[in-house]
């Protein structure tokens, strides 16, 4: 079997239980490959967003991968997270910028930007390019709202309190574009 995907590391290129990784090198686990934390196998994400879940943006990394072999998948369907694998092999295909895994976001639908903009923590540019991409899209705007601007409160207001909010949001992004 193989599956291209996505893998999350450390700043310096060692998982989480500090073993190091190359870009261009294949690795393999001995073993039954079995999923989760006392799982044996490399894991993988096929959706990009899916990997901050587990970790943090800002000290990361990330992947483009291929897994090999024998490969276990894993759905949460209760968190909503799908298509995540432990494979026998990996092999680290290149390691993507900010610039690419955002162009790369803005341009999946709605249920993997929602779960990105929870996990994933943007700059202020970033967060005018969403404002442009889901300016016409009240729900993601709300995601935005909570997620990337701290209105906590956004989802227990009344409807025309929410909308003041969203217009005060949308004016932040056209704004903030005068004069660039």
């Amino acid at each position: 079997m193989e599956v291209r995907g996505y893998k999350a590391f450390n700043k310096d290129m060692t998982n989480r239980y500090g073993l190091p990784f190359e870009v261009g090198s294949t690795y393999r686990v001995l073993g039954n490959v079995s999923f989760g934390n006392d799982g044996n196998g490399f894991h993988m994400c096929v959706n990009l967003c899916d990997v901050f879940r587990y970790f943090n943006s800002e000290d990361s990394v990330v992947a483009e991968v291929i897994g090999r072999g024998k490969c276990v998948k894993y759905d949460d369907d209760y968190n909503g997270y799908y298509d995540m694998y432990s494979c026998e092999e990996i092999t680290i295909e290149k390691v993507l910028s900010r610039e690419e895994i955002l162009a790369h976001m803005l341009t999946t639908h709605d249920l993997n930007n929602k779960k990105f903009l929870m996990t994933y923590t943007l700059t202020e540019d970033e967060k005018k390019e969403y404002l442009k991409l889901y300016c016409r899209n009240v729900t993601m705007l709300e995601w935005l709202l909570y997620y990337q601007f701290g209105y906590k409160e956004i989802f227990g207001m009344e409807l025309e309190e929410r909308e003041r909010e969203l217009r005060k949001v949308l004016n932040y992004g056209q704004n903030s574009n005068k004069g660039s």
